[in-house]
C-alpha cells in the first residue's frame, strides 16, 4: 500500500523531470543553428559572394560572422529568429574557420576555399565506386579505392527524402576523401571532381544530391511541372510506372532547394532513363529543369549532363530520351557527355564510370575554367547537304577529321523520299560522312544510332564518340 511518502517521492521525481526536460528543451532551442550544409570540413566557392545562414530562437538577435580568412566581420539581426549574411572568399586555399557569434559562439572549422560542383540524378549517378545498394561497383574499385587519399577532395552526401514543400534545410555531413569514404560515394561525381581537382590543383566539393530510379519530374519545381500539359501527362505516367519518388518536386523540395543559398560552380546530371515512357517530350521537360534551377539561384551557372547509354530495355523507346538530350545543348552553358562507346546492353548500369566522370570534367575545364587545347565533345550534327544519290553529313566537334574504331562505319541509316529508312553504306571524308543506299536515288534524310541498342563506331580524332541524331524531325511511334 502506498503511504504518503511514497507519493510524494512520485510526485517529486515526476517535478523535476519536467523542469529538467523544460530546461534541455530551453537549451536546445536557444542555440543558434545553422544548415548541414554549413558545417565542419565543407567547400566553398572561391572568389565569390557566399552566403552563410542559419536561424536562432531571439527573433531579433544580433549576428556577427567572419572567416578567418581575412577577419572581416559581417553584422547582421535576425528576421524572425531568421538570419544571413554574406562574405567574400579568397582564392583557394585552407584550412578556415568560419566565426558566428550572437549569444553564443559558434566555430566551423577545417574549411576549404575551392570549387563547388552539385552532382544529381538517378542511380547511375547515385552508383557508388565501391559495391553498395545491390550494385557491383566501378571497375577496378579496389585499385581506386586505394589511391582514394585526397584530403583536399570533400564529399557532402544529402540523405534521401522527400517533401510536398521546399524544405529549409536537408540531412546530410561533410566528409574528406579518403579510402574509407570514397567507396560509399557516386563514381561519376568523385571521377569528375577528381579531374577537377588534379587539373586545376584546387580542393573540389562535391554535393552528392541522388535517388536511383526517379524520374525528371520530381527533381523540379510542381509549379513548372504543372504549367506545362505535356509536362502533366508525362507526370500522369510517371507516378504509374514506379513506386518511388516521382510526384513533381518531391526530390527537389527535399533535396534541392535546402541547397539555393550555397554557392556553387555548376551541376553534373545523369538522369533520363526512367522517362523513356514519355522521350518525346524530355527535350522541353529537361530544358524546363535546368531552367528552374537557374532561376532559383539567379544564374546560369554550367550544367553538364550525361546522355544515357544503350541498354536493351526490350523495345526502342530511350533514344528519344537521348535526342532530347541532344536538343537541350541549345540552352548555354550547357554540355553533354556521350558514353555509346562504354554501355553495357545486358547492364542499366554500365561499370566504367571513370570514364563518364572524365568525361563531363572536359566540359567544366574547357567551357566553365576555360582551359585551352581540350577537345571536349565528340562529334555532334551540324548539317546535310544532298548529292544527287547521296547525303553529306557535317559535324561540329570534328575540325581535326573523324576516325572509324571498326571495321565499317555502323548504324546509319537512309531514306527517300517514300520516308522508309534503310540501312546504308558511310564513309568518312575527312570531317565530313557521306552516306548512301543502292537502292535510294533520291534520299532526303539520314539517321544515325537511333536505336536503343546502337554501339556505334564513329569517333573524332580525340577518341570521342558522335551522338545519335537524325535529319528529319516527324513523329516517331514506336511499337508498344
Amino acid at each position: 500500500m502506498k503511504t504518503i511518502f511514497d507519493s510524494f517521492r512520485i510526485f517529486r521525481n515526476r517535478y523535476l523531470l519536467f523542469c529538467f526536460a523544460i530546461l534541455l528543451s530551453e537549451g536546445v532551442w536557444s542555440q543558434i543553428r545553422l544548415p548541414a550544409i554549413i558545417s565542419d570540413n565543407m567547400v566553398l566557392q572561391q572568389n565569390q559572394e557566399v552566403v552563410i545562414w542559419g536561424w536562432t530562437a531571439k527573433p531579433a538577435e544580433d549576428i556577427a560572422v567572419w572567416g578567418s580568412w581575412d577577419n572581416d566581420t559581417v553584422k547582421t539581426s535576425a528576421d524572425k529568429g531568421k538570419w544571413r549574411v554574406t562574405l567574400t572568399t579568397p582564392a583557394k586555399g585552407g584550412p578556415f574557420k568560419i566565426f558566428v557569434k550572437g549569444h553564443e559562439l559558434i566555430s566551423i572549422d577545417n574549411i576549404l576555399i575551392g570549387e563547388v560542383w552539385l552532382a544529381s540524378g538517378q542511380s547511375n549517378m547515385e552508383m557508388t565506386v565501391g559495391p553498395n545498394f545491390g550494385l557491383k561497383g566501378i571497375l577496378d574499385h579496389e585499385k581506386e579505392i586505394a589511391q582514394g587519399d585526397i584530403p583536399s577532395i570533400r564529399f557532402f552526401i544529402i540523405e534521401k527524402r522527400i517533401s510536398n514543400f521546399p524544405q529549409d534545410d536537408c540531412f546530410g555531413e561533410w566528409v574528406i576523401a579518403s579510402p574509407e569514404t570514397i567507396k560509399n560515394f557516386s563514381a561519376v561525381a568523385y571521377f569528375f571532381g577528381r579531374n577537377i581537382h588534379e587539373r586545376l590543383e584546387v580542393p573540389v566539393g562535391i554535393i552528392s544530391s541522388s535517388w536511383g530510379g526517379t524520374n525528371a519530374e520530381t527533381w523540379m519545381p510542381e509549379n513548372v511541372v504543372k504549367t506545362d500539359a505535356a509536362h502533366t501527362e508525362g507526370q500522369d505516367l510517371a507516378v504509374d510506372y514506379r513506386s518511388r519518388p516521382s510526384s513533381a518536386g518531391e526530390a527537389y523540395n527535399a533535396m534541392i532547394y535546402p541547397l539555393i543559398q550555397f554557392k556553387i560552380k555548376g551541376a553534373i546530371f545523369y538522369q533520363g532513363e526512367n522517362n523513356r515512357y514519355d522521350g518525346g517530350n524530355y527535350h522541353r521537360l529537361f530544358s524546363d529543369l535546368i531552367r528552374s534551377w537557374r532561376l532559383d539561384r539567379k544564374e546560369d551557372f554550367p550544367f553538364y549532363y550525361t546522355q544515357i547509354a544503350p541498354y536493351d530495355y526490350g523495345k526502342d523507346e530511350a533514344v528519344l530520351v537521348r535526342e532530347g538530350q541532344l536538343k537541350t545543348l541549345a540552352l548555354p552553358s550547357t554540355g553533354m557527355a556521350v558514353i555509346n562507346d562504354i554501355g553495357n546492353l545486358n547492364d542499366i548500369h554500365p561499370r566504367e564510370k571513370k570514364e563518364v566522370g572524365r568525361k563531363l570534367s572536359l566540359w567544366a575545364l574547357a567551357q566553365a575554367y576555360g582551359q585551352k587545347g581540350i577537345v571536349y565533345s565528340g562529334p555532334l550534327y551540324k548539317s546535310m547537304s544532298i548529292e544527287v544519290d547521296k547525303i553529306r553529313i557535317e559535324f561540329h566537334h570534328a575540325e581535326d577529321g573523324l576516325q572509324n574504331k571498326g571495321g565499317e562505319l555502323t548504324f546509319f541509316e537512309i531514306a527517300g523520299e517514300d520516308g522508309e529508312f534503310l540501312k546504308a553504306s558511310a564513309r568518312i571524308e575527312g570531317n565530313t560522312v557521306v552516306v548512301s543506299n543502292e537502292k535510294i536515288n533520291n534520299p532526303v534524310a539520314v539517321r544515325f544510332a537511333f536505336s536503343d541498342l546502337a554501339e556505334p563506331t564513329l569517333f573524332n580524332k580525340a577518341g570521342l564518340p558522335a551522338s545519335a541524331f537524325r535529319t528529319d524531325n516527324g513523329e516517331i511511334i514506336f511499337e508498344k
